[in-house]
């Protein structure tokens, strides 16, 4: 079994977690960390002679057995980090108001209140850093007169100071690496929206469109429902650009996609997977539903009449349905059945909507018969 593995467990995270998925980790990290060297030194303790105040060693034993258990209850359960956290950061802190009351031999035992402050500042963030430090501070100023041997005031000071410095740098440090992060993140965002859109109509690539395409057709055969799709190709779109211009047929492009977009809902996919032909999949939707969105998008585009500067131009649309049950269909069949139709609304006359016809589909399993 990999040391990841053993340490981490199975935790997943999505992406753009990738700080959450550092504060987890680096937390089970303290974790094993504080579980070893408090293993070691209850080890050390029972090997060799008394030194230590049992008070003290039964606290440490207390605090190894609190680790271990925190450990095993984050381990593979990012999720449970609100709680685990905190408590942890409480329970360090009370460990290290015992070491600085019943571990009188240790004089740089004061450091741990230091130690400690980079990690809770990188796994819980400034306040409760800012809320550790503070306390921390007035523990070692509250605590000094009343230990066995006072720390003097110079060393005193000292400490104070090193715990402020430690806190400014780590705060100014957590501040700067969260807001870089998210910042990572919109940017990360921001391609994969991009890397996922036609430039010129703003929906979806052919690449983004069938890859979700598959994602909808894997939930349609768990939920055993059909899907349709709709083959939208604008008629005498060459001409359109022939003749006005390519800007022309941009605008063109550009009125139809949203007037497609606007068309649908939410759960529905809408691609440009061609020059002027878009392709539509409708999760959950029977024939006669697929044929009347259909006809419903097509008077829509015919009603467009977009401005291309020097008139207002009429555009029409021809649209191929297809249905099929996802379990015996793929996203390849239902597409070509769907071409087909509108190919065959093109050999009609344009500018309207045709349904895959089951005599034609003989040999295609799962395709749905038309009315």
């Amino acid at each position: 079994m990999e040391l990841k593995r053993v340490v981490f467990g199975n935790a997943t995270f999505r992406e753009g977690d990738e700080y959450h998925q550092f504060q987890y980790r680096f937390t089970c990290a303290v974790l094993v960390f504080a579980i070893t060297i408090t293993a070691l030194f209850q080890l050390a303790v029972l090997a060799g002679p008394p030194l230590y105040d049992p008070i003290y060693v039964m606290v440490g034993r207390g605090f190894l057995a609190v680790s271990v258990a925190a450990f095993l209850i984050l381990r593979g359960h990012p999720e449970r980090m609100r709680l685990v956290a905190p408590a942890y950061a409480v329970l360090a802190l009370a460990q290290y108001v015992m070491v600085l009351l019943f571990n009188g031999p240790d004089e740089l035992r004061a450091i741990w209140f230091a130690l400690n402050l980079p990690g809770v500042y990188l796994i819980l963030g400034s306040r409760i850093g800012i809320a550790i430090t503070a306390a921390s501070i007035a523990i070692v100023i509250v605590a000094n007169p009343h230990l066995p041997t006072p720390y003097s005031p110079g060393a005193l000071i000292t400490v104070v100071l090193g715990m402020v410095y430690i806190s400014a740098f780590f705060h100014a440090y957590a501040a700067r690496s969260i807001s870089f992060h998210h910042a990572m993140v919109e940017a990360n965002r921001k391609l994969a929206h991009m890397a996922a859109r036609d430039p010129l109509t703003g929906l979806l690539n052919a690449r983004a469109y069938y890859g979700l395409c598959e994602g909808a057709l894997s939930q349609a055969r768990r939920t055993g429902s059909p899907f349709a799709m709709l083959f939208v190709d604008l008629d005498h779109f060459k001409s359109v650009n022939d003749r006005f211009g390519h800007d022309a047929g941009d605008t063109v492009l550009r009125a139809a996609a949203l007037c497609l977009e606007q068309g649908i809902r939410q759960s529905d996919l809408v691609g440009r997977i061609g020059g002027e032909e878009f392709c539509v999949l409708l999760p959950d939707t029977v024939r006669e539903g697929a044929r009347l969105l259909a006809e419903k998008l097509r008077a829509d585009i015919e009603a467009l009449m977009p401005d291309i500067g020097s008139e207002r131009l009429r555009v029409t649309a021809s649209i191929g349905v297809a249905v099929a049950d996802a379990e015996v269909a793929t996203i390849a069949e239902v597409q070509r059945l769907a071409d087909d139709a509108m190919y065959r609304a093109k050999r009609q006359g344009r500018n309207r909507v045709t349904c895959f016809d089951e005599l034609d589909s003989a040999a295609v399993p799962g395709i749905k018969q038309s009315a």
